[in-house]
């Protein structure tokens, strides 16, 4: 073999394997980015409302209703009638009676009363997760109403 040929045949593998490295990229390191490293990050705080009481609830709930698309006052009336009788807007609210679901043995809690629910959550989770379990089970607090009012749970 000729000095040339041996000189060109070696360098192939180091290209593959460096072209290789920059595809798979086994290290998983990100790739530079300067237009994204000097942006500033902004951090989107959620409100938290220091005082756990069925007044502010009720205030906090009533001013995020029509982000749901829940904008009438009857909405708003049914929504204060369900929770009313499920915990009095009380963010502490337990029920020490269990409910056995699908083997595991679960307690109502919050503001809501939905199972597995820990009362010692921010009372903006309680009353986020009352609401995504009224759209996905009832479309609106309404229609949880008047399943509540027929059997007395929802």
């Amino acid at each position: 073999m000729r000095f040339y040929e041996t000189k060109l045949l070696r360098p192939i593998p180091l290209i593959f394997f460096i072209v290789t490295l920059g595809i798979l990229n086994p290290l998983h390191i990100p790739p530079d980015s300067p237009a994204k490293a000097s942006e500033p990050v902004i951090v989107e705080m959620k409100p938290i409302l220091l005082e756990r009481e069925p007044e502010i609830a009720k205030t906090y709930a009533k001013n995020l209703m029509p982000s749901w698309g829940w904008k009438s006052d009857a909405q708003w009336q049914c929504l204060l009638s369900l929770w009313t009788k499920e915990s009095n807007w009380r963010p502490n609210a337990y029920n020490k009676t269990p409910v056995y679901q699908k083997g595991e043995k679960l307690n109502a809690g919050g503001i809501p009363q939905i199972l597995g629910l820990n009362p010692k959550i921010s009372v903006e989770e309680q009353i986020n997760r009352g609401f995504t379990y009224i759209e996905s089970r009832y479309s609106d607090p309404c229609s949880a109403w008047r399943f509540w009012e027929r059997n007395n749970w929802y």
